[in-house]
């Protein structure tokens, strides 16, 4: 009967109707959530059977939720370089557990407001700790050839980073060699160098005259703590100078013109730091000395001047505390030691999704993969169709509380005419009574 359909398709838009409104008042209250994007119900009609020239059977209505989770929205500037947002495709890739094991859901977000927890895990204000990829110093990806897999990422944490030494693998020595030295005289600069733990040590550098344009020099180790020489020193190795007091030859190997004068490894060993300082236990020394180019006065050089350093570097540290941290655009999360050295250590992946929005929303303001939604997939920002990285920003929520406000009355009359449908409908099937009697 139409009556009876009519009625039925005026409940299906009071239903409709009862899911906007939800939708809208979720919209509004998550108009300052960071990273919320916005919800739309989409209607669309439900036809029972196909109308004809002289009946019609009314169908109804059903409203369709819809998200679009990679809906840009505002990034705006904070104080916190944990705080970090897309521009572009992709999501954070989050999990709730602390450390996930096997069986631990990830989940994806576009809420970036991260900050360390107690244990130095960066997590946002919904409970979720960003996951990352460790790197090496160099920010290389330590699991690189595994990391399109989700168990090649970590919780970002910054608490085993809170004390950080780094060992001197290079060292820059640039002297100049008196050339009226005579046969026996020795001069020696002193360079600090640092191993594994971060102990400091003098090595010393002995540079003594052998033969017109030639000069030996040997290397020794000095720990600075308990002022404890290491038994046997290395060398001597031959350095032979030009007509023009230029660097010719180290250790007997002349280089190229302009080539860097790289001097083979100086290794003093663990065994022998050991010996020397008993009770100590690091990895080998192992640096390699830069005395300059070949065939270049402006570094190693011997003119008629007086012994004299003009540069003396290496690219180890002591320990040193943490005190910041940084993010670039490729998601490089790089630590800034009150040293002043910088050391990258972790890479944060965007994640992307063939159809974000298939994607199911959990709590938290996140979201899981479903059947429809296809794989996520782990790209570097900006590579991959993957969005840049902010650092210091945040997303704000894409809801215009004007839209909703106007959306909520349009809602709020259907709904009364939807109520309408029903009354008539009440109305219509009384008359229908009242002929019986």
């Amino acid at each position: 009967m139409s009556i009876n359909s009519g009625l039925f398709a005026g409940v299906a838009a009071v239903a409709a109707q009862s899911t906007n409104f939800a939708v809208i008042s979720d919209n509004i209250a998550n108009s300052n959530t960071v990273g919320y994007k916005e919800t739309e119900a989409r209607f669309r009609t439900l036809v029972t059977s196909s109308p004809s020239a002289t009946s019609f059977t009314a169908g109804g209505v059903v409203a369709q939720p819809l998200t679009d989770p990679q809906q840009q929205g505002l990034l705006q500037g904070t104080t916190s370089a944990t705080d970090i947002s897309i521009d572009g495709n992709g999501f954070f890739i989050t999990n709730a557990v602390q450390t996930p094991g096997a069986n631990d859901e990830f989940f994806m977000t576009r809420a970036g407001n991260f900050v360390p927890n107690e244990n130095g895990r960066l997590q946002n204000t919904a409970g979720y700790f960003l996951q990352g990829w460790l790197t090496d110093t160099s920010g290389n990806i330590v699991n690189n050839t595994t990391r399109d897999l989700l168990t090649s990422l970590e919780s970002v944490n910054l608490s085993q980073f809170g004390q950080v030494a780094n060992p001197t693998s290079t060292a820059n020595i640039n002297v100049n060699l008196n050339s009226n030295r005579t046969v026996g005289q020795a001069d020696t600069t002193n360079i600090t160098v640092f191993d594994s733990e971060g102990n400091d040590y003098l090595m010393a550098i002995q540079f003594s005259r052998t033969a017109a344009n030639t000069f030996n020099y040997t290397y020794t180790l000095t720990d600075v703590a308990s002022n404890t020489a290491l038994a046997a020193g290395i060398g001597p190795r031959a350095m032979v100078f030009n007509p023009d007091g230029s660097l010719e030859s180290l250790g007997g190997v002349a280089g190229a013109t302009n080539a860097a004068a790289l001097d083979a490894t100086v290794t003093f060993t663990a065994a022998a730091i050991t010996a020397a300082v008993p009770g100590r236990v690091v990895n080998d020394l192992s640096i390699v000395v830069n005395f300059g180019n070949f065939d270049q006065s402006t570094g190693t050089s011997q003119f008629d001047a007086a012994f004299a350093p003009s540069l003396l570097n290496q690219n180890g540290s002591g320990p040193s505390a943490l005190t910041s941290v940084n993010i670039d655009d490729s998601g490089l999360l790089t630590a800034q030691f009150a040293n002043g050295q910088n050391r990258a250590i972790y890479r944060i992946p965007v994640g992307t999704i063939p159809a974000p929005t298939q994607l199911q929303s959990v709590s938290g303001n996140a979201y899981r993969t479903t059947a429809t939604s296809g794989d996520l997939v782990l790209n570097i920002a900006q590579q991959g169709g993957a969005g840049r990285m902010q650092s210091s920003s945040l997303e704000n929520s894409t809801v215009d509380i004007a839209e909703e406000f106007t959306d909520l009355i349009i809602t709020q009359r259907a709904y009364s005419a939807a109520t309408k449908i029903i009354t008539t409908g009440d109305e219509l099937l009384e008359e229908i009574i009242r002929v019986k009697r």
